[in-house]
């Protein structure tokens, strides 16, 4: 049997995204995760994060023009392919993503300043804990020993989850996901993007310095 045919989607200009957003032509959709946007964002995006991206549940969207975006254009791409395979018609993403918009000179919203470069650095990725606790089991009215039971892991565990003690492993996002009816590497996402943004700030400097791009490197 042959190789199914690679999908290929459509990119479409930032230049062009703004024109049909002028006109009401679009509807654009921004699959960066909840805490980027609210760093920034381009007026009249929807957002639906990439982490929590169900395209059988995607809205129908009439006779408008559809195009999603990320930071650069990775995570667009792979949510239009989602889309493109569970049937849905002319999938477009923007090239370059926020990146290409704001080289463009285009404008954004801003809800969250970002912090002068002499202040302290203001993180923005919540612990898994914080996500747990704020999102889930306050608003579901589940204490720290009903969740521990229904998990199958020791209070103590659930506690240090809480206090961003110890990190969310695959195993246990996978428990979560299957008691709160989350997507399984939800959890170990936001894991991903805390422990990033940590890291970017503690030693992205150094690693700027230390290593240079392959393209740029003399052979």
């Amino acid at each position: 049997m042959g190789q199914a045919a690679e999908i290929v989607i459509e990119t479409v200009q930032p230049g062009e995204v703004e024109e049909w957003l002028e006109t009401g032509e679009v509807l654009l959709v921004d699959v960066r995760e909840t805490k980027e946007y609210e760093v920034e964002h381009i007026a009249g995006a929807l957002l639906l994060p990439l982490s929590s991206f169900d395209p059988e549940f995607f809205p129908e969207i009439g006779d408008k023009r559809l195009v999603l975006h990320c930071a650069v254009g990775k995570r667009s791409e792979a949510a239009a392919k989602m889309l493109v395979k569970e049937g849905h018609k002319d999938v477009r993403h923007m090239e370059g993503g926020m990146k290409a918009w704001k080289a463009a000179g285009l404008p954004i919203e801003v809800q969250i300043e970002p912090p002068a470069k002499e202040e302290a650095p203001r993180f923005l990725c919540p612990t898994p804990g914080e996500v747990l606790r704020a999102e889930f089991m306050e608003p579901l009215g589940v204490d720290l020993a009903r969740l521990s039971l229904r998990l199958g892991i020791p209070p103590a565990r659930v506690r240090q989850v809480l206090e961003g003690e110890v990190a969310v492993d695959v195993e246990l996002s996978m428990r979560l996901a299957r008691y709160f009816s989350t997507a399984s590497d939800f959890w170990v996402h936001l894991q991903l993007e805390h422990d990033l943004e940590r890291a970017r700030h503690a030693i992205g400097d150094k690693i700027r310095t230390e290593v240079k791009p392959r393209n740029l490197q003399v052979s």
